[in-house]
């Protein structure tokens, strides 16, 4: 958990960083101002289609709420929406595309459902050997 951590909060900036330079340093000036204005456009875009997103996704928890549902999926794709905006607040091309990129139904859709899967593996590997109670616990059913 830790290395992962590590990547996330430093290797990821890192490489936005080395991006930018290297963007910078191919196209000269007019790639520099290229890039910023890509930067600022893609944030203002993806603060737009996060909020849109973000409404709708409420919107959507909210009747399956009023419909007696379980809103998992809404709530999983609010969660998602909600990264796609943090990760589009971070300058930044590569966490700029991860941000839009997580802002395409389709693909948030496709992430869930290999998260749900690497849930369930997780599940049935640490479901092999179940709890037993502590020994000694009478079995007490108290009836009133």
């Amino acid at each position: 958990m830790f290395w992962r951590l590590v990547l996330v909060f430093i290797l990821l900036p890192a490489l936005d960083l080395l991006g930018l330079l290297f963007c910078s340093n191919l196209f000269g000036l007019l790639g520099f101002v290229f890039i910023v204005i890509a930067i600022l456009g893609s944030g203002v875009l993806g603060a737009f289609l996060a909020r849109y997103q973000g409404l709708r996704c409420w919107i959507e928890f909210n009747r399956q709420l009023d419909r007696g549902e379980s809103p998992t999926l809404s709530a999983l794709h609010g969660i998602l929406i909600l990264l796609a905006a943090v990760l589009l607040i971070v300058p930044g091309l590569l966490t700029d595309f991860m941000g839009l990129l997580l802002l395409v139904p389709p693909v948030r859709s496709l992430l869930i459902s290999h998260l749900q899967l690497r849930f369930e593996a997780y599940r049935a590997q640490t479901s092999r050997h179940p709890r037993q109670p502590p020994p000694n616990t009478p079995d007490i059913i108290d009836v009133e």
